[in-house]
């Protein structure tokens, strides 16, 4: 509703314009000479400043757009590669901790015989 009366507002402006401006001026282009009413020229230059501004920012806009569409692309990119080496990191940590019980459970058994060895020499040794 606010919006509404705002627009029925410049509305009224623009037409009281229009009346208090209704004389005809005459226009010098290049090549061209034509005569037209003042408020036509006047409205006309606002249009075209209005279509070189929309051109102008739709220009931003589909530069920014492309922009950030190409940085999501590359977050995702990089969001994929990082979850694929944390999970590289996880089974390299997993081979390491194989490798580690490996080589316990080898220095276990090269043990066991070595302290075999030795009770029995001392259990003989004994007798």
């Amino acid at each position: 509703m606010p919006f509404l009366i705002l627009v029925i507002i410049i509305c009224m402006i623009v037409a009281l314009f229009a009346v208090q401006n209704a004389v005809a001026v005459s226009l010098n282009f290049v090549f061209w000479s034509f005569s037209a009413s003042l408020v036509l020229v006047i409205l006309g230059a606002f249009l075209m400043g209005v279509l070189v501004a929309t051109c102008f920012l739709l220009t931003m806009k589909a530069k920014h757009y492309l922009k950030d569409k190409k940085m999501r692309e590359e977050m995702q990119q990089l969001q994929a590669e990082n979850k694929r080496l944390q999970e590289r990191v996880a089974m390299l940590q997993h081979t390491q901790l194989l490798h580690n019980e490996a080589a316990q459970a080898e220095a276990a058994k090269k043990a066991e015989p070595a302290a075999a060895d030795k009770n029995a020499g001392e259990s003989g040794s004994r007798q």
